[in-house]
């Protein structure tokens, strides 16, 4: 017998469903090279943003035939003006696609690790090889950002490394302000 209360659509994961919605927004920046044997990339929410981003995943990619030690750090601050532009909604069937909040920033060149902010764990990236880290439990508020340093433990040349990034935003409330 039919139930005339069933869904027609079965259950989705979250971030599939904030994909569906617009929400979802994937991006890396370009290949950074070792001049200083060290780099850093960030997922940053703006201040004012009012929306949490949520962090589903971020990838490091290493070219190069060395290890390397990457450093995760929560509320870093650093100065930059370079965000990436190689991000995109990952719901393309959408016209026109949506913009995201956050920014992927990024320092090419770097003499030193963040100063400020809370290290919440390292990984080394084998050579020639992309590590992939879920980032599932992390929410960015408006002003916070997660951080990946490059070089402090190991600090080795390399010739070339990429970060990505893929997160969802959400509104932090439903007030008419907010939107």
């Amino acid at each position: 017998m039919y139930d005339s209360n069933l869904s027609p659509e079965p259950s989705i994961d979250y971030p599939l469903y904030q994909s569906k919605k617009g929400n979802y927004f994937i991006g890396q920046t370009p290949f950074l090279s070792g001049q200083t044997k060290q780099a850093l990339a960030a997922l940053v929410n703006p201040p004012h943003s009012n929306r949490n981003l949520y962090l589903n995943a971020m990838t490091i990619t290493n070219p190069s035939s060395y290890d390397l030690s990457a450093e995760f750090y929560l509320d870093c601050t650093f100065d930059t003006n370079t965000v990436s532009d190689l991000v995109s909604c990952t719901n393309t069937s959408l016209c026109p696609l949506p913009i995201p909040i956050g920014e992927i920033q990024y320092l090419p060149v770097t003499t030193q690790p963040p100063a400020h902010g809370i290290s919440i764990f390292s990984r080394i990236v084998s050579p020639n090889s992309t590590l992939v880290v879920d980032g599932g439990q992390i929410i960015l508020g408006p002003g916070k950002s997660i951080l990946i340093y490059i070089g402090s433990f190991l600090p080795v040349a390399f010739d070339q490394i990429r970060f990505a990034f893929g997160w969802w935003e959400e509104n932090r409330c439903n007030c008419p302000h907010c939107f």
